[in-house]
């Protein structure tokens, strides 16, 4: 399992690969993106209820976090599109 620091290095090293943020990259692409994201939001949340109906802990968790972070996205994504 990687560690954080782990992670925002790789994060780092493919942004400066880039030789952009990703807000930038938001806002450039934000409106095809909001389509993806409001789809995948909407199956996690189908999901994450579907697990909490079977008792399964775990799964309902994984896919209630995944939802909760693609809400947060697409609130920041909103204002940097109109």
């Amino acid at each position: 399992m990687s560690s954080s620091s782990d992670r925002e290095m790789r994060l780092n090293s493919f942004r400066l690969k880039l030789g952009r943020d990703l807000n930038e990259d938001l806002r450039k692409e934000g409106s095809s993106l909001k389509e993806w994201f409001v789809r995948d939001f909407e199956r996690e949340m189908l999901l994450a209820e579907a697990f909490a109906g079977r008792q399964n802990p775990v799964e309902t968790v994984y896919h209630r976090a995944m939802a909760e972070m693609i809400h947060r996205t697409l609130n920041d994504l909103e204002p940097m599109i109109g």
